[in-house]
């Protein structure tokens, strides 16, 4: 279903762009007449708008309260500015977003239970005023004189709007709503239930009900004031149905908060009441300015209290590719004549050109960079800062364009701000070099030519473009075939095809150059490093997992003095480590090798991760500015605590009984083994991967070598005829007092409870071997209850699609019945951005056949 609502908000988005794309006449003379309008009204409207910014978080106040709930109005209205932001990102995103930035709330003494259920009310509330307005249109303004086809708009509308009223009522009563909502939402009842022992104050609810109300009168007064700012004649009957037909569209828009829709059912309704398409196309433009671009700026802004903060990162990238674009469609689309006749007394013609082709050439540059950008590379943020800098004075001087030097400015100022994040050392055989940024910058090239062609009219190639004609076109050009292309009429037009030869030339260079010499970062081998690396562990080791750091699939990083090392793995420009250093078990020992590898690693343009770090160890890696996110929780076995007598171990010794009535006995073989038992032992491997339809993972653990399993302890259940029927194989634990396994294999007709007991040996052998302990190994997810905030409510969609962490659903069950003690592990990592990527590189990490 989300799938198929983004395909529509997506197919919606086209059409809006291709309605404005056939009007562009009118939406150059509609720019024209916003670049014209009146300051004073501007202002005014600007005030409005903060005043509906402050309204939207007295609306969240009183939803809040209606719960006995007290959020300070600086915190609702931040809460309102972050999710109207991202609301634009997701699918359904007005009711989405309200999933989000629970932090706001709670640290405000507010848990997450009743920050949901008071975000549900002020969804509720908006509905609510919203219907509201649809019967004031219909019943105070009156329907006599209006458009049918406006009637039938907003009738359609409102019946959703009645749908979900009904929808409401009968879920409030305990009706088919409330059935059909528990039995597809089971979580829905308990959080119902809480609401109900809560009690709700109404009369909070009530004031929340009148300033969302109150809001949708400013929506009107943000149209009004419009029209008077662009000197049109006013009607206020055309700015209530507007606002109503433009709310409703929003409300139900699947993607992007309507974005391009609203503005086109905007100007449908406008020309109906007597407005030219110019008129309505700048009416709907500057009423979307104060309602909805104002705020999401302010909402964008508002992320970047926080340095650290995600979007700290990604807005950068993102508003870098929107001034790329600003520029090209500045050069493209006509420019002021009052402004430009100005600047000629100053510069000459031959100047003006200069500064136009600047402008395009440093367009298609940003929107490039932007891609590098989001990689956090040093240089691709000095290039940005350079390009964004010339933006503005070239923007200037082609046309006195304040407008688009003012946005330069202000997304210079933003990466200045996100400077520290930009750290990722270029190599200088450009070793960041990949498919994935040689294919964007094709596509880039490409998309620039056809949209370029497409709205460059006849003036400056003599003919009006088709889709089908700006392709062709592009696709000559950028093979450099320029003979079959529109003879270039003016200089811009000259400037145009020329840029598309020269970046032509660029991305065909970097494809070449990727081809003949794929990027392999220089290894620094150190002689006899699995030896020195094995004496390190010996006397620093302390991890059930050292024993995977020289397993040989990673590489090993030293310090200069040879007293310490980290095993990590190169996957997707990620150095991913390990869990930590093997060095000696002091702060100040851990922080200089750390410190040595992440120097390191920027050399080499690698970022860094730390998998199945220990909780007491996240100190040290925070005082160097990491973060870190849980990834599960280890099981350890109290060996000398543990006993099959009592009610709890009821199951376990039922399948102790029931296996041992059936003949099967469980048995230790030492060390070496023989041939013939690892022959059998690879039959149950070799069945158990095909029947699980798994396959080899490594990294932080082992697959089936029979090198190693030939020199390790095996634990095994057969039948009365000998055949091994399941099997687990103990491995060195360099943790004290601590053994631990690492294959536990079976097959397919293994009887039940067979896991449980190769376990009960093992724990026997542990008391004969006077180990203390059992480590079972990480259960994923396991204490995944206690994550909170954006940024792990996202993430954490991510881990539990990875096929590493799907495939052991009921890990933590088999565990638990051992009673172990829990102990957290948690991936480290230094930007919120990178932690997005994680998932994928530690899949690729674990594949057995995976290169450095």
């Amino acid at each position: 279903m989300l799938i198929w609502k983004s395909l529509l908000g997506l197919l919606v988005i086209l059409g809006a762009v291709y309605f404005f794309a056939n009007q562009r006449q009118e939406l150059a003379s509609s720019v024209g007449l916003i670049q014209s309008s009146s300051l004073f009204w501007v202002a005014i409207g600007i005030v409005v708008s903060l005043a509906y910014i402050a309204m939207q978080g007295l609306v969240y106040v009183y939803s809040f309260k209606s719960l006995q709930q007290k959020l300070s109005l600086g915190g609702a209205t931040r809460l309102f500015l972050k999710r109207n932001f991202i609301s634009v990102f997701l699918p359904v995103g007005g009711f989405t977003s309200l999933a989000f930035f629970k932090k706001e709330v709670n640290q405000e003494g507010i848990d997450d239970a009743n920050a949901n259920l008071s975000s549900v009310i002020y969804a509720v509330i908006s509905l609510v005023s919203l219907f509201i307005l649809c019967l004031f249109v219909f019943l105070f303004v009156g329907i006599a004189g209006l458009d049918v086809q406006i009637i039938g708009i907003m009738l359609v509308f409102s019946v959703l709007l009645l749908g979900f009223g009904w929808y409401c009522r009968s879920f409030y009563r305990g009706g088919g709503a409330y059935n059909f909502t528990v039995r597809h939402f089971p979580s829905v009842a308990g959080t119902w239930d809480e609401l109900h022992k809560k009690g709700v104050d109404f009369w909070a609810v009530l004031q929340s009900l009148i300033w969302a109300t109150v809001i949708e009168l400013v929506g009107i007064l943000h149209i009004y004031i419009a029209m008077l700012a662009l000197g049109f004649e006013t009607s206020l009957l055309a700015c209530t149905v507007t606002y109503a037909v433009g709310t409703l569209v929003y409300c139900f828009s699947p993607l992007m908060k309507g974005v391009g829709l609203i503005e086109v059912s905007m100007v449908v309704i406008l020309c109906k009441f007597g407005y030219s398409e110019e008129q309505a196309i700048s009416i709907s433009l500057l009423y979307r300015l104060f309602e909805f671009w104002g705020p999401l700026a302010l909402g964008g802004i508002s992320f970047f209290v926080n340095k650290n903060n995600i979007f700290v990162r990604i807005l950068p990238s993102v508003f870098i590719f929107v001034m790329g674009l600003i520029n090209i469609i500045s050069v493209l689309t006509p420019a002021i004549h009052s402004r430009v006749t100005a600047l000629k007394q100053f510069i000459s013609y031959d100047a003006l050109n200069l500064s136009n082709a600047a402008v395009l050439f440093f367009g298609i540059l940003l929107v490039m960079c932007s891609g590098f950008l989001l990689k956090g590379l040093r240089m691709a943020w000095y290039v940005a800062v350079a390009l964004c800098s010339l933006s503005i004075v070239a923007n200037l001087s082609k046309g006195l364009d304040f407008e688009e030097a003012w946005f330069a400015f202000l997304v210079l100022l933003m990466l200045l701000y996100s400077s520290k994040h930009y750290f990722v050392q270029s190599n200088r055989r450009f070793s960041s070099l990949n498919l994935s940024l040689v294919l964007w910058l094709i596509g880039v090239v490409l998309l620039y030519g056809i949209t370029g062609f497409y709205f460059l009219n006849a003036k400056h190639f003599n003919m009006d473009f088709t889709i089908l004609n700006a392709v062709s076109s592009t696709l000559h050009g950028f093979v450099l075939l320029n003979g079959d292309v529109a003879e270039p009429q003016t200089t811009i037009g000259q400037y145009f095809l020329y840029s598309i030869n020269f970046f032509s030339v660029i991305s065909l260079s970097a494809l070449f150059y990727w081809m003949v010499n794929p990027c392999q970062l220089a290894e620094e081998e150190v002689d006899g490093q699995i030896e020195i690396a094995q004496r390190l562990l010996e006397r620093y080791g302390k991890s059930p997992v050292d024993y995977f750091k020289t397993y040989g699939d990673k590489d090993l990083f030293f310090n200069t003095e040879r007293t310490g090392f980290i095993a990590y793995k190169k996957c997707y420009g990620f150095a991913m480590v390990l869990e930590g250093p093997v060095c000696e078990d002091t702060e100040d020992a851990m922080k200089e090798l750390i410190n040595a590898f992440e120097r390191y690693c920027r050399k080499s343009s690698l970022k860094t991760a730390y998998y199945r770090v220990d909780g007491r160890h996240l100190g040290v890696f925070k005082q160097l500015g990491k973060k870190s996110f849980l990834i599960g929780e280890e099981a350890i076995v109290n060996v000398d605590n543990f006993s099959l007598e009592g009610k709890k171990r009821k199951s376990l010794r039922n399948a102790v009984n029931s296996i041992e009535k059936k003949g099967f006995v469980s048995n230790l073989y030492r060390a070496p083994l023989s041939n013939g038992l690892l022959q059998k032992l690879q039959v149950v491997s070799d069945h158990w991967l095909r029947d699980m339809k798994r396959s080899e993972r490594v990294f932080s653990q082992g697959m089936f070598d029979v090198g190693k399993i030939k020199n390790s302890h095996v634990i095994t259940l057969e039948d009365n005829e000998g055949r091994i029927l399941a099997f687990l194989n103990i491995i060195p634990n360099y943790a004290p007092d601590e053994a631990t396994y690492d294959l536990i294999r079976k097959l397919q007709d293994a009887p039940g409870g067979n896991m449980d007991v190769l376990i009960i040996r093992f724990l026997a052998y542990c008391k004969e071997e006077g180990y203390s302990f059992l480590n079972m190994g990480l259960a994923p997810f396991s204490g995944f209850d206690k994550k909170k905030g954006l940024v792990e409510r996202l993430i954490s969609f991510l881990y539990e699609n990875n096929p590493y962490f799907r495939q052991p659903k009921g890990l933590k069950e088999f565990k638990e019945k051992f009673d172990p003690c829990w102990v957290e592990k948690f991936v480290v990592y230094s930007h919120d951005l990178d932690l997005i990527s994680v998932p994928l590189v530690i899949d690729k990490a674990m594949k057995s056949n995976a290169g450095k």
